[in-house]
């Protein structure tokens, strides 16, 4: 520590003693002087290498400043804070040349140079900096999903809303150009592009490319095209700002041949050529000319070429500028969180025709939502006033801000003040959304505005509830407002335009958002989008309508199914009594029954569909518009047996619930498979009528239906848990080898069942 140290302020009083006479000064600053003099012919013997002059890194920050100026000619350090605003009659060339912004960033230097590019030759491209794709990977999941999972796929929703803005996938630079396609540009500030730079770029650009490339197949798929004849155009570039020459594999370089554009125009397009990067460095970026001649070589001249190829060829790819400009309205949506999958009723416009009720059950009606333009302007805001004469219009808008709000912030609560006439409403609406989704357990309805008190059993001061009051209530707008005036978020749905003129000031001063949805009609007609509902359809290999395989299970199920013999169940299917049958299966010794076909291979996608009760397994299978199962199986009725003790009734719906999946799946193999037994007596008589009852109802519907039931006679009682309802790990293999067994000897060997 220094020989001299700071003391410290005191606070308060200060001591006696710190009052010292005069004489007593002088002597103390003489001892201050003489110790500060020993300190500097102390400091002055130390070794050199002890020492350390800040003045060396005074004229280390000196010399940065004359590197920049030197690097930058029209940067002054002395003028720069100084300049003047730019004229207005400047030409474009000198607007560009101004000297104020400078631009640091070699990445604003690549956009820059593509937005110079379009204003001066006219072309037309959509430029996306910074572009974090996310958020539309995880999106375009959600709809692949519904192409494949049905209802199981509102997880997928879930977790994009989840994980928005968190998992960060970015790349530098997107172009989209009507008539060149998309190109993706990894940005690196580097002098020297070496092998792992070289790695990690190609890393980025893929997933980029991997992104874009499954937007553009879901787009071509509604336009009914393949593949193979329709494929969004991406080309990949490094930009290396810093970098004054080609890197050093020059058969990547795209001077001349126009292979580098990844389409489909092609079938033989190798996989090498998708991995070739193109790349755009410091020469190509030093002037307009020079990058415009760049853009001609790389960009213009491959793509004409390419052109030309397809159409001599005869394979002329069909994603044109109309369906880039569906992409396009997609990527905006998504981005700015337009779109709100919502839960209509079964009546009214969206119900099925009288001749389609008759063959199929009416699907889950989930709609895609797009809020109106005024809505959407003021939907993050926290203290907002809504005025509207159309109580039908208010009323929904009431439900699409409220369930926006528990969407995107689950920890919010959200409390709603209506009328008594209104409340039904708003509880059928929560009711259908909570049929997909689990995070609405915030919202509380109440029908009194004396409900939002600071006496009462809420507290005003929570920051984290949001009170909602609709047009309807006991109360007029002046009531609203002196309730409001302590909450620090509310939205206030009227019709009183005339209290509402009265009270602007006061709700100014409260800094409140006044929004009329009624002017939007007049002005942006042409905005009003029609509600488009998800096609739903579940597709899959192997679909398992039962509860009787858990959760944990799925993998094990995925693990058993890849054995290519099993326990022979032939003896199971023949003429005899079920004592008889049961007894010969024991005594006998197992005989194991080779596979006709390859499991792993025929069940590559296994899919449940799960609910306990016949009747939330029929709700489940009623959301979907189609599904498509080569094979179906069938295990229910063992939660219906033990809450009813009814044979006959749970027959029944058993009946009803193979019937609507056979609606489904006209052609699919469809089994029944039949109840296990348990270890009391009492249930074994019940299960033995039921399962009798199976195996008439499939021999009565043979022409018709053409069902086939599965035994499971042989199965003990410790194979299963829970009075029947799930399997243990070994009854688990012994079913799964079960149904393997019937779907060979039925159907892939086509014996008769009946």
């Amino acid at each position: 520590m220094s020989a001299v140290e700071l003391q410290p302020e005191m606070s308060g009083q200060m001591p006696q003693n710190d009052v010292k006479p005069h004489h007593q000064t002088l002597n103390h600053e003489g001892h201050h002087e003489q110790q500060t003099q020993n300190n500097q012919e102390a400091r002055s013997q130390q070794h050199p290498l002890h020492q350390y002059d800040l003045t060396i890194m005074q004229k280390f920050y000196d010399l940065c400043i004359s590197k920049l100026s030197e690097q930058n000619p029209k940067w002054k350090s002395n003028e720069w804070m100084h300049i003047n605003p730019m004229p207005g009659h400047l030409s474009l060339e000198q607007q560009n040349d101004w000297p104020n912004p400078m631009c640091m960033s070699q990445k604003q230097r690549v956009f820059e140079a593509f937005s110079r590019l379009a204003r001066e030759s006219g072309e037309p491209m959509i430029l996306l900096p910074n572009f974090e794709f996310g958020d539309l990977v995880n999106f375009d999941r959600f709809l692949q999903a519904m192409r494949q999972d049905g209802a199981n796929s509102i997880g997928k929703y879930k977790h994009f809303l989840n994980s928005k803005d968190i998992s960060k996938m970015e790349c530098d630079l997107v172009v989209i150009h009507p008539r060149y396609g998309i190109m993706l540009f990894e940005i690196k500030e580097c002098d020297n592009f070496d092998a792992k730079r070289r790695s990690h770029a190609k890393t980025l650009l893929n997933q980029a490319r991997s992104c874009f490339d499954s937007m553009g197949r879901l787009i071509a798929e509604v336009k009914g095209f393949q593949l193979n004849e329709c494929r969004v155009p991406i080309t990949e570039f490094v930009a290396l700002p810093n970098v004054t020459e080609q890197p050093a594999h020059g058969s990547q370089h795209l001077n001349l041949k126009g292979d580098h554009l990844n389409t489909s125009t092609s079938s033989t397009t190798s996989s090498r050529q998708s991995k070739q990067l193109n790349y755009l460095i410091k020469n190509d970026l030093e002037n307009s000319s020079e990058f415009a001649k760049w853009w001609t070589r790389c960009v213009v001249e491959p793509k004409v070429q390419q052109q030309q190829q397809a159409e001599t060829s005869g394979k002329v790819n069909k994603f044109d500028a109309s369906l880039l400009s569906l992409m396009v309205g997609f990527i905006h949506c998504v981005k700015n969180n337009s779109i709100l999958p919502v839960v209509h009723q079964q009546t009214g416009d969206f119900a099925l025709g009288q001749e389609a009720k008759e063959h199929f059950q009416p699907a889950l009606n989930l709609h895609a939502e797009f809020f109106r333009p005024a809505h959407e302007k003021c939907r993050s805001l926290s203290k907002v006033v809504v005025l509207s004469i159309d109580t039908e219009k208010i009323r929904k808008t009431i439900c699409l801000q409220t369930l926006w709000m528990m969407l995107n912030d689950s920890q919010k609560k959200i409390s709603l003040v209506c009328s008594e006439l209104n409340k039904p409403y708003y509880e059928d609406f929560f009711a259908r959304q909570r049929k997909v989704y689990n995070s609405l357990n915030n919202l509380r309805i109440y029908t009194n505005l004396g409900s939002c008190d600071s006496s009462g059993q809420h507290t005003l001061k929570n920051n984290g509830e949001v009170w909602i009051f609709d047009t309807a209530i006991n109360g007029s707008l002046k009531d609203v407002y002196e309730k409001v005036k302590e909450m620090k978020s509310f939205w206030i749905f009227t019709e009183q335009d005339d209290l509402l003129t009265q009270l602007s000031g006061e709700l100014t001063n409260l800094n409140v958002k006044s929004v009329k949805l009624d002017e939007e009609i007049k002005s942006e007609d042409h905005l009003m989008m029609p509600l488009i509902k998800f096609p739903m359809r579940l597709k899959c290999d192997l679909l398992v309508v039962s509860d009787l395989i858990g959760y944990q299970q799925t993998s094990l199920v995925n693990k058993f199914i890849k054995t290519n013999s099993v326990l022979n169940q032939a003896s199971m299917y023949n003429g005899q009594n079920n004592d008889h049958r049961n007894n010969h299966y024991h005594q006998q010794q197992p005989q194991y029954h080779q596979l006709k076909f390859n499991p792993s291979k025929k069940f590559r996608s296994i899919k449940f569909v799960r609910g306990g009760s016949i009747d939330n397994l029929r709700t489940q299978l009623k959301m979907h518009d189609s599904i498509v199962a080569p094979v179906v199986l069938i295990h229910v009725g063992d939660d219906d047996l033990l809450k009813t003790r009814d044979s006959n009734k749970t027959h029944e719906h058993i009946k009803e619930l193979a019937t609507l999946i056979k609606e489904y799946c006209p052609n699919s193999f469809v089994i029944l498979s039949t109840l296990m037994r348990r270890k009391s007596r009492t249930e074994n008589g019940m299960i033995n009528d039921i399962n009798k009852s199976i195996l008439n109802f499939c021999k009565q519907t043979k022409s018709e239906l053409n069902f086939f039931y599965m035994s499971n006679q042989h199965f003990e009682p410790n194979y299963h848990t829970l009075e029947g309802r799930q399997l243990t790990n070994k009854g688990l293999r012994s079913y799964v080898e079960n149904v393997l067994f019937t779907v060979d000897y039925f159907l892939v060997r086509n014996n008769k069942q009946h």
